[in-house]
């Protein structure tokens, strides 16, 4: 009798492990609901502006045509600068992928600006990125909202901001995604992509049945240069998606090099 009594106790407990569980991966999913911000915001605005005394301006050019519409833009990170540059100077409306801690909680931004971007990717010593990041942290989740960033995930959450990406796309409202492999840090030369970006373009033709359009797009801080390569599509491309990720890499390196070069010296907008 009392062994019946303990195995049903247990199988309650297990049971309600199980719920919590289960609201604690819907609340999560809730989370990261996102919303298009208004393509005005007044207060980011006026960031803009200031950061734009700072952060010297960056000079477009197109290899084709230029964008209109839905499109997937493969860019470089170029470190923390990157995304900021091309809010601030790529003149296209679009929403961006980054990470989702950088949405969260003071902590959480803290944690992730110490340990991943200082420590990890810029090889800072701890105390100055403590430092750097016990301030940034304070801001930063403004500076990322104000940036449209609709966070993404390592875990199975990343099929969730894949659907929304989907959403928006079918929104006529472009993404830029950053799937270099920057775990040993920011490289000139991209050494690998995530394929993520290719499930996005997947599930756009599943849900449309056409192709999204995709380009390279690369930043260079030296030249002060932002490339626009020539759209692409998934069907242009053989293989899965870890093939047509590193043929994606190679079409954002080519850009990178033709800057470089000097191709784009003397080429107007």
């Amino acid at each position: 009798m009392r062994g019946l009594r303990t195995k049903l106790l247990v199988n309650k407990l297990l049971s309600a492990c199980a719920l919590a569980h289960v609201k604690s991966v819907l609340y999560i999913i809730m989370k990261i609901e996102f919303d298009l911000p208004k393509k005005k915001q007044p207060i980011f605005w006026l960031f803009k502006g200031f950061s734009r005394i700072f952060i010297r301006k960056a000079r477009v050019v197109y290899t084709g045509s230029k964008p209109e519409g839905s499109c997937l833009y493969l860019a470089n990170h170029a470190n923390k600068l990157g995304p900021m540059v091309y809010c601030l100077y790529y003149p296209e409306y679009h929403v961006n992928w980054g990470a989702s801690p950088m949405l969260g909680k003071y902590g959480e931004r803290f944690r992730y600006l110490r340990d991943v971007l200082y420590i990890q990717k810029n090889g800072s010593p701890r105390w100055l990125a403590s430092f750097r990041a016990f301030f940034e942290a304070f801001f930063s989740s403004f500076i990322y909202k104000g940036m449209k960033f609709l966070p993404t995930y390592t875990d199975g959450r990343l099929m969730h901001t894949v659907k929304k990406s989907v959403d928006i796309l079918g929104e006529n409202i472009p993404i830029m995604i950053f799937p270099e492999n920057s775990e040993e840090g920011y490289k000139d030369e991209l050494t690998s992509f995530f394929p993520g970006f290719v499930l996005v373009a997947k599930g756009y033709k599943r849900r449309y049945g056409k192709d999204v359009p995709m380009r390279p797009v690369y930043y260079c801080k030296k030249k002060r240069i932002i490339a626009v390569g020539e759209e692409c599509f998934l069907s242009d491309f053989e293989g899965g998606k870890e093939q047509v990720a590193e043929a994606m890499r190679l079409k954002v390196n080519e850009l990178y090099r033709r800057i470089i070069s000097g191709e784009f010296d003397k080429q107007k907008n």
